[in-house]
């Protein structure tokens, strides 16, 4: 096993930080996990199509690949105690140092994008709280337009990376691990009551059948489908970017890894499928087939905001609560993002926290600008890095800790 490099200013493994407690951990590693990959990523390919074979193959994915990843990339955190970077060195040797790289490089990328969609959520938030909800087709692709242009939206995508910014600079404990406390317990009620909600409605048997149990035997042999269901899994779980890598590092020796990892895995997945639970009785029969000016990327701003609209005086409240509960979900997600690159550069250069954590955020801001002035680029990107790139970085870390077989 080869030694660490470049390792002068990095901090020792001694004194890095850890987490407060165990259950402090699993909230906020699953924050990390839980967040617009489930209640965008997998609500708007659901609406795209393949019901119930993209679920049955999402599970499969997430099963098979999603936790043995997890797992892998939380035990070599846990044993090297570094960044993603020198942990890939320390396993591997300096041959592993590319994929070491690609971990920050991902995740800035990833955060870039990601934070022009979690300003489009806030930005939804503000306008439902104001009364301004869609009530036919062509007002809801109005709505969504009017999200994702002008200054508005340069704004929110600034504030969005600036409270990123805000919480990892903080700290390990008093930062990350403080808002996952309470923002993960207030996002499972606030989806559990939602679900109860949208499964009372008259028409939400019929919907489910509709959407999800309908069996054709063209969507199993779709490649599409099957494609969509891997990446899905990778991205709901954030594995391949580094980001259990360095929440991994935290860890303390004695953590059970496996029962940590199987209820991050189960607490992820389980608020993906709440989600569908949710949005499917309020996606109109003509939704899926038809998205609109939005395409497949605003299916959470225009089936929703026509679902609600739909309910009559109830609509706002439960529009604003959906927006609210989503708005906590990408900033924990976010904040698991920029705390990759951060890790690094800490590590790397013996850069303080704060200064590190603003830097960084103004480099995704760079980053994300092709996504925030057009949304086709937006959608390229989570293709490339959120779907392939991640897939691709996962399974290359699975032949490393295959290689390296660090310990506990």
């Amino acid at each position: 096993m080869a030694g660490l490099e470049d390792t002068n200013s990095a901090p020792s493994a001694s004194a890095r930080q850890g987490w407060g407690s165990s259950l402090g951990f699993v909230l906020a590693a699953a924050g990390s996990a839980v967040g617009l990959g489930n209640l965008w990523g997998l609500t708007y390919r659901v609406a795209l199509g393949g019901g119930m074979a993209f679920l049955v193959m999402y599970l499969v994915a997430v099963v098979a690949l999603g936790f043995p990843l997890l797992l892998a990339e939380l035990a070599l955190g846990r044993h090297t105690r570094r960044s993603p970077l020198l942990a890939t060195v320390a396993v591997g040797g300096g041959a592993w140092r590319p994929l070491g790289w690609l971990f920050p490089l991902v995740s800035t990328v990833i955060l870039g994008y990601y934070a022009v969609i979690t300003g489009w959520v806030a930005r939804a938030l503000l306008a439902v709280l104001q009364g301004r909800l869609p009530t036919d087709q062509a007002g809801a692709d109005a709505f969504f337009l009017k999200l994702s242009q002008g200054w508005g939206e340069a704004v929110a995508y600034g504030l969005v990376l600036a409270l990123t910014a805000a919480v990892v600079a903080t700290g390990v404990q008093q930062g990350i691990e403080r808002l996952s406390r309470w923002s993960m317990p207030a996002l499972l009620v606030l989806l559990t009551g939602l679900v109860i909600w949208s499964a009372s409605l008259a028409d939400a048997p019929a919907r489910y059948e509709e959407a999800l149990l309908q069996w054709r035997w063209s969507d199993w042999l779709d490649s599409r489908i099957l494609r969509q269901a891997f990446s899905q899994a990778f991205f709901s779980l954030g594995l391949g970017a580094g980001a259990m890598v360095a929440y991994g590092s935290h860890l303390g020796r004695r953590e059970p890894l496996p029962r940590q990892a199987a209820i991050v895995t189960a607490l992820d997945t389980g608020v993906g499928l709440m989600a569908v639970l949710i949005v499917v009785p309020l996606m109109s029969a003509g939704v899926a087939g038809q998205q609109g000016a939005a395409g497949a990327v605003g299916t959470l701003f225009v089936a929703i905001p026509l679902g609600f609209a739909s309910l009559g005086g109830a609509g706002p409240l439960l529009m604003a609560a959906f927006f609210f509960l989503a708005s906590l979900a990408a900033i924990t997600s976010a904040v698991a993002l920029l705390e990759v690159p951060v890790a690094v550069a800490m590590d790397r250069l013996g850069w303080g926290r704060a200064r590190t954590a603003w830097s960084t955020a103004a480099v995704a801001a760079l980053l994300g600008l092709p996504a925030l002035l057009r949304t086709d680029l937006l959608m390229a990107s989570h293709d490339l890095f959120g779907g392939v790139v991640l897939m691709a970085s996962g399974l290359l870390l699975s032949l490393l800790m295959g290689w390296g077989r660090p310990g506990n």
